[in-house]
């Protein structure tokens, strides 16, 4: 646990308040219980980390260091990959919407491209017509109906259909048009994918989106696909308060999808690679967000502490739940008092932590929230606020500047005046 004194150390590096910090530690040893605990029920096996959850180039290097393969959705997180030295052979290319040039790019260089929908599938034709001489191979990523006997989904949200991917149910019409092109051109679909995002991510959605896999592979793919790619989605290291009990551990995902990959007959047969694309189960534990009190004030009995970060940093989507969170104070004997620490903007929402009972710091004194490390740094715009800095925790009392405050320059460098 970080002292007040730590903190003013760490703001040294940063350059000012607020920032995130970021541990390696916790990064790498996620990269590596995951490995160990899927790779020790199956093999071969492949561990994709989703830059769209937190691209901070500090962390893709680290999954490059590490053998690990970088999975994007988009051109700008796909040349990232690039710029941090992935080989192309090691990127998945998911996402929905991909143009001409990124499928050439892509099918060029050697990536895995995950098809989404006929009209990508278009743009691979084309790019084969183009390049008769050339073998092709790509993934189709599947649409997952997660609807249990109940009747009550669990796609995000709830929602009743999933957005992305084939239907199953249409793949005998469609895979007649797949064929046909499969037949004329020489492409082969090697993956199927099929990341789905869940309300609850459960064992129960796992053991679904794999044995769908598994039998649309058997039933219209069984000699060409080489890869199962089950997406991500994981709960991560759970922090004791954090409000979720009770959920699955990475050896509890492992056991269940490769145990039922183990069983499935045509698996057996063909032995495809297994591919996982976590995110938050390997960045939500390992950043936290550090800011410093402002200001402290009662407005009719509700206690309000100011800090000069925002929720926008900690919770972009302003989620209802309190993160675990530390109070750093230089006088250890603040007296306990109930109070929201609210944020830098000019929203009302902006509650960073809503009714907690701690010691009221006082001005200059700082919060830290953890657990921020996914869909945090990604979604956080520069509203009202430049960006922060970010800095990483290398060993005992040694942290790196891995990412600068944002600037005035830089915010604006692209708009005319």
């Amino acid at each position: 646990m970080l002292s007040y004194d730590d903190i003013l150390n760490l703001e040294s590096v940063a350059g000012s308040s607020p920032f995130y910090l970021v541990d390696r530690t916790k990064f790498e040893r996620n990269f590596s219980d995951l490995t160990v605990a899927f790779s020790s029920h199956y093999r071969p096996f492949i561990l994709a980390y989703s830059y769209k959850t937190n691209y901070t180039p500090y962390l893709c290097k680290t999954i490059k260091q590490k053998g690990g393969w970088a999975e994007v959705v988009s051109r700008m997180e796909y040349d990232l990959a690039i710029r941090i030295g992935q080989k192309p052979s090691e990127i998945i290319f998911n996402g929905p919407v991909k143009t001409t040039a990124d499928i050439e790019l892509a099918l060029e260089n050697g990536s895995m491209v995950n098809v989404d929908s006929l009209s990508e599938w278009a743009l691979v034709r084309d790019y084969a017509d183009a390049n008769p001489e050339k073998k092709i191979s790509v993934g189709l990523r599947i649409n997952i109906g997660l609807s249990d006997e109940a009747g009550q989904s669990h796609i995000q949200n709830s929602l009743k259909v999933g957005r992305f991917g084939f239907d199953p149910d249409e793949l005998n019409s469609q895979f007649l048009i797949l064929n046909s092109k499969l037949q004329r051109n020489n492409i082969k679909i090697v993956s199927l994918h099929g990341h789905t995002s869940t309300t609850d991510r459960s064992i129960w959605c796992f053991e679904v989106i794999v044995k769908t896999l598994c039998a649309v592979a058997e039933r219209y793919f069984p000699d060409s696909v080489e890869i199962i790619n089950v997406g991500g989605g994981f709960f991560g290291r759970m922090h004791p308060g954090m409000p979720f009990k009770d959920t699955p551990s990475f050896e509890d995902y492992a056991e269940v999808i490769c145990g039922i990959l183990n069983e499935n007959a045509w698996v057996k047969k063909n032995r495809p690679t297994l591919v996982i694309e976590p995110g938050v189960a390997m960045a939500a534990d390992c950043v936290s967000f550090i800011a410093k009190v402002v200001s402290v004030k009662t407005i009719q009995d509700r206690v309000l502490v100011t800090v000069d970060g925002s929720a926008f940093h900690t919770k972009p989507t302003f989620h209802s739940l309190n993160l675990p969170y530390q109070v750093l104070t230089r006088n250890e004997n603040r007296p306990l008092t109930t109070y929201s620490v609210v944020g830098s903007t000019c929203m009302e929402k902006d509650i960073l932590l809503n009714d907690i009972t701690a010691p009221l710091p006082e001005a200059g004194d700082y919060i830290q929230i953890d657990n921020v490390g996914a869909y945090t740094v990604v979604m956080a715009p520069p509203f009202i606020h430049p960006a922060p800095a970010m800095v990483a925790e290398e060993g005992e009392e040694q942290y790196k500047l891995i990412r600068k405050k944002q600037t005035l320059d830089e915010i604006f460098s692209n708009y005319i005046f």
